[in-house]
């Protein structure tokens, strides 16, 4: 039987915190297969977000993700968390989000780009990437993720993607000095005009996209639930021009008994075979309640599972026919 999401007390936040309902908790997933070699990818790896480290235990999980914002880096976590991905053969993977310095960290976004390019955060630089830089394993690094969805929420996802090219590769250049076998993330949110924001093939490694699964949002949207596939097809095929192994960077599912077992059914089908997605590397779960407001009264659907639901044996109700009928119908997703 399909076991509820786990209703957890939401963590403290922490005093030096703005008032931005930003999520500052740690991220955890599942991913890349160790020791600790930059092996080739050969399966789809399972990954989950797992800030109450309910995971920490498991025997599935390759990849620890970390999120750390690069002007108030919290050494103390991070170590924590790399030494835990280390004791468990994990690979780290770190989301390093480029929030401004001004006292509410989205402010002054408008300038953010020249103020990297000009040298401002280069000592923000080499602290994160010198810190990630002692893990023994792998590690990757996602930097300025869903930056073509310009809502506000993020200060460097704006309508410059000339400037977010030049600031990506100026991290990048810049990283690969204190860090030089880390590999680079780009992680656009999947929209329709991503492309503008690539910034070059020299500078990318792998590329992360978000999904979410909200049965609200599809009934909404679609006119019906949508299937993990559905969901995450439109976005595939947006990234695969770039022929780079692609990651499910962050993924929730949240909705009624039978829509979220459909999902976790499917990312578990998928999790051992690449299937429609050749080149699907890995899947990260978001495993929290959602730390924003989805628009259109939505609320913050609460996406937590438990080990047993993403257990590898869970048989799905939506079959590989289904699937394919709708992307051939709608292959670009919806218009």
């Amino acid at each position: 039987m399909f076991l509820a999401l786990l209703h957890l007390a939401a963590p403290e936040t922490s005093a030096a915190e703005p008032v931005l309902n930003i999520d500052t908790v740690e991220t955890t997933a599942i991913g890349a297969p160790l020791p600790y070699s930059n092996p080739p990818l050969r399966s789809v790896l399972l990954g989950v977000y797992d800030p109450q480290n309910l995971f920490r235990h498991s025997a599935r999980p390759r990849i620890e993700h970390v999120f750390v914002y690069w002007q108030a880096l919290d050494k103390a976590m991070l170590t924590s968390k790399m030494q835990l991905a280390k004791s468990k053969a994990r690979t780290l993977m770190v989301t390093v989000e480029p929030y401004t310095k001004a006292g509410n960290w989205r402010d002054g976004g408008d300038h953010l780009f020249a103020d990297i390019l000009g040298g401002q955060f280069d000592t923000q630089i080499a602290a994160v990437c010198g810190a990630v830089a002692e893990f023994p394993g792998d590690y990757w690094i996602r930097w300025g993720h869903e930056m073509e969805d310009p809502t506000g929420r993020y200060p460097w996802a704006r309508r410059d993607s000339g400037g977010y090219i030049a600031a990506y590769r100026y991290f990048v250049e810049a990283c690969k000095k204190t860090a030089p076998r880390a590999r680079f993330i780009w992680s656009p949110k999947g929209e329709r005009r991503l492309a503008e924001y690539y910034p070059g093939d020299a500078y990318v490694d792998m590329i992360g996209v978000s999904v979410w699964g909200l049965e609200t949002w599809d009934r909404a949207w679609y006119g019906e639930p949508r299937t993990f596939a559905e969901a995450f097809g439109e976005k595939y095929y947006r990234v695969e021009q770039f022929d780079k192994p692609v990651i499910i960077a962050e993924l929730g599912v949240a909705g009624q008994e039978d829509y979220r077992h459909n999902w976790l059914a499917e990312i578990s089908e998928f999790s051992s075979s690449r299937g429609l997605f050749p080149l699907l590397a890995a899947i990260v779960y978001f495993n929290d309640k959602e730390p924003h407001h989805w628009p259109d009264g939505h609320g913050s659907p609460d996406w937590r599972v438990t080990t047993t639901d993403l257990r590898e044996d869970r048989p799905s109700d939506v079959s590989p026919r289904q699937v394919a009928a709708h992307q051939r119908e709608h292959p670009n997703g919806r218009p």
